[in-house]
């Protein structure tokens, strides 16, 4: 396309590494758009925004946040693989944003090919919007020399025939290229052609019978020309699928052989006559300060952009790239964000930043320009922060709005990010921190438990590409290894125990004396492996097609020991007694003061328990008797010396048991992968199935199921590859914290051993 249009003097080949829009050095080598990309187009006296994003489903946020932005799509399918699985995944993504789109078969010149397959599996399975209509249909040339529609394909692709226009298309005049196109008018009066024209007039009426259920105007042309399908004009055909297209009725569907150069100047003509313009759209959603949905249109005059994109580049520092929806954005004018806490300082007042200047984007190469229309895409220099989903309006201007932001899905697989030295640190914090914002999709976490900075992502291959550009990018280096399952630890003891401590203690020559007893209670039966059930609403832990290595590490399962932890500090009801029969209460620190001292500590000595130093869970402690001596000994710190001495002295000489987290865990497969999936949760994977439920949402003609099922999260460590491999690529889950369950002696056993390494 950008050969075509004029853009650059060769055309670049993805497997040579020579393409334009793929020029990070790991998409070249890996053959695989990793990073989204923008390059303005001029084409038949219009400009196109195009937008080249990733396939694969570890870089979903790419897409994500490139359909947000965008009026129009061009679905590229192969013509021998037909709708794939993440094929279904972006079709869903973008009816989620009510995009028009068309449909562009591709690699119909290898063997196996078919366009009519394709177009069979379109209207099956990528359900939701539209219909698709062919306005292309292929045509071979068999060994003999003779022209047919045998559409096996078979590497002969000879053209293709615009239905529309009734013309059969070539590229003879310049094989190599593909730069000269060649319409013929399609007719029945030579023979060798005879079959093709039939064929292609059949195909004309069922087009022109497609749109006239969706179009009222093409009835009328329709009627005016006799009922005579072959008489109804090709620009009324043409007028009729671009309304039925951004109307969401229609898909045009058409067909070619990009490696051959076949087929792609009738896409950027499609673009043109059947994609809609910002204009033709209505005017942007938008929000307000209480949550009341308003518009903003692209003819009102004060600014609203959206920051959809943030790129480090080596030489400019941070790109931020945003979509002007109404208003002009002026080159050295000063924006505020909007609708963000990223945008509001101490004050609670929007942060205002100047644009310093303004990019052209030419994918990673850049023009400067002194605006950007309404409607239009460019890049900002000199905004720090800004992120992903962000409304950027004029400093003065005083709305409360913010545009529909962007969501970022959650990481679903983690995996430790370690600097391979001392002097590495620092800059590795700097590193990960700017490589979050440019890809909010990852996250870094650091687990206080288990001691190691988490860098979740959607993917193995996320968090490779990941690795690779903190080398390439930032000069980091970095080891990224496994995370640590985070278990938890219970006292195994029936009934509560009480211990108390005397604690004398002398610190830079200074006494300090307090006297304080626990009680220390289990909360539940420790010789059954049923634990009570807990729905802890912060476990959230994974999303559709991903990942779950180690989700557990940080927050939700301390929210989930949290719940399941109690501690009673309240000096209340004759606890706190005071040695000294002189002394009165308000000679030391306030009981609330000396409250939390103790909840503080005691929280503190159950984040480390006896058996492997987890955080101890399912446990109530309550503070029995305290007993103070005098204001400058028996001081808050004293006490929490006390009360930490106090639970680790009980927990020394008491048994106590190992707890894993276990997850639920919503599987989304096809009919004929649902015995394979309840198989392998239950046998290999020590998990349980709740239930099979029909999935609502599953296309007509091919029925679906949900698993709803609970297992140990030590199991689904690489559960997403793993189901893949049993589904052929189809198969989705998503799991959230459930609680922690006991293990069996056996499993415990065989974890100690392994950690302890003895």
């Amino acid at each position: 396309m950008l050969f075509y249009v004029g853009y650059t003097r060769r055309i670049g080949n993805v497997d040579d590494g020579s393409t334009v829009t793929d020029y990070l050095k790991t998409e070249r080598e890996r053959g695989i758009t990793i990073q989204s990309a923008c390059i303005p187009l001029a084409w038949r006296g219009h400009r196109l925004n195009l937008i080249d994003t990733p396939g694969h489903v570890d870089f979903t946020i790419e897409v994500e946040r490139s359909l947000r932005v965008l009026d129009g799509a061009v679905c590229v399918l192969d013509g021998v693989a037909g709708v794939e699985a993440q094929t279904e995944t972006v079709w869903r993504q973008a009816n989620r944003y009510g995009i028009p789109r068309i449909a562009f078969v591709n690699k119909m010149d290898r063997d196996g090919a078919s366009f009519d397959s394709t177009l069979a599996a379109i209207t099956s399975r990528l359900g939701g919007w539209g219909r698709p209509v062919a306005l292309q249909m292929p045509v071979f040339r068999s060994d003999a020399g003779a022209v047919t529609i045998d559409n096996r394909g078979g590497g002969k692709l000879a053209g293709v025939v615009d239905l529309v226009a009734m013309e059969r298309l070539d590229w003879l005049r310049d094989p190599v290229s593909g730069n000269v196109v060649t319409r013929t008018p399609l007719t029945a009066d030579d023979p060798a052609w005879a079959a093709v024209h039939a064929a292609a007039a059949e195909r004309r009426s069922q087009l022109v019978e497609a749109l006239s259920e969706m179009d009222d105007d093409i009835v009328n042309v329709f009627l005016e020309c006799d009922a005579d399908h072959a008489r109804v004009p090709a620009d009324a055909i043409r007028a009729a699928c671009r309304r039925a297209t951004i109307a969401g009725r229609a898909v045009p569907v058409l067909c070619g052989a990009a490696f051959r150069n076949m087929g792609v100047q009738p896409v950027l003509d499609a673009v043109v006559d059947y994609l809609p313009s910002p204009a033709d759209l209505p005017p942007t959603a938008a929000l307000l300060a209480d949550g009341t949905r308003t518009t903003v249109p692209m003819t009102d005059p004060q600014l609203a952009a959206l920051a959809f994109k943030v790129v480090h580049d080596s030489s400019r520092g941070a790109l931020v790239y945003v979509r002007v929806y109404s208003g002009s954005l002026e080159a050295r004018s000063v924006l505020q964000i909007a609708g963000s806490a990223a945008g509001t300082g101490r004050d609670r007042k929007p942060v205002k930043e100047r644009a310093t200047k303004l990019l052209e984007l030419y994918a990673d190469d850049y023009e400067e320009i002194p605006a950007i229309t309404a409607g239009n895409i460019g890049a900002i220099v000199g905004l720090k922060h800004v992120r992903t989903g962000d409304t950027l309006l004029a400093a003065t201007d005083r709305r409360p709005i913010h545009l529909h932001a962007i969501p970022i899905p959650p990481p679903v697989f983690v995996r430790s990010c370690e600097a391979v030295s001392v002097s590495d640190e620092k800059h590795l914090s700097a590193a990960l921190e700017s490589l979050c914002r440019e890809d909010p999709s990852l996250s870094v976490t650091f687990n206080e438990e288990t001691g190691q900075t988490l860098l979740g992502g959607m993917g193995e291959l996320h968090l490779d590409i990941a690795g690779e550009r903190l080398l390439e990018v930032y000069k980091v280096k970095c080891q990224l290894g496994k995370v640590e399952i985070s278990y938890r630890e219970t006292p195994a003891f029936g009934e509560p125990l009480v211990h108390e401590v005397a604690y004398k203690a002398e610190m830079f020559g200074k006494q300090y004396r307090c006297d304080v007893a626990l009680e220390i209670r289990p909360l539940y039966d420790p010789s059954s492996l049923a634990m009570q059930d807990e729905d802890d609403g912060d476990g959230a832990a994974a999303g559709a097609g991903g990942d779950s290595h180690g989700t557990m590490g940080a927050a939700s399962a301390r929210a989930a020991a949290d719940a399941l932890t109690t501690v009673d500090a309240a000096l209340t009801g004759g606890r706190l007694t005071i040695a000294d029969p002189l002394r009165q209460p308000s000679d030391f620190a306030s009981a609330d003061e000396l409250s939390d001292a103790l909840e503080a500590s005691i929280r503190g000595a159950l984040t480390r328990g006896p058996v492997l130093g987890f955080p101890l869970s399912h446990v109530a402690v309550t503070v029995q008797r305290v007993r103070l001596y005098a204001p400058d000994t028996s001081t808050p710190s004293a006490l929490r010396s006390a009360a930490n001495q106090c639970v680790r002295e009980a927990l020394a000489g008491a048994r106590a048991r190992l707890l894993e987290p276990v997850m639920d865990v919503s599987i989304r497969v096809a009919d004929a992968h649902v015995g394979a999936i309840t198989k392998d949760i239950s046998g290999t994977r020590r998990g349980h199935v709740l239930g099979i439920d029909a999935d609502l949402a599953a296309p007509p003609g091919r029925p679906a199921h949900v698993v709803r099922a609970r297992a140990p999260l030590a199991e689904l460590v690489g559960y997403s590859s793993h189901l893949r491999a049993l589904t052929a690529g189809t198969g989705e889950f998503s799991m959230a914290l459930r609680g922690y369950e006991g293990m069996s002696s056996d499993k415990e056993e065989q974890l100690v051993r392994a950690m302890r390494g003895y």
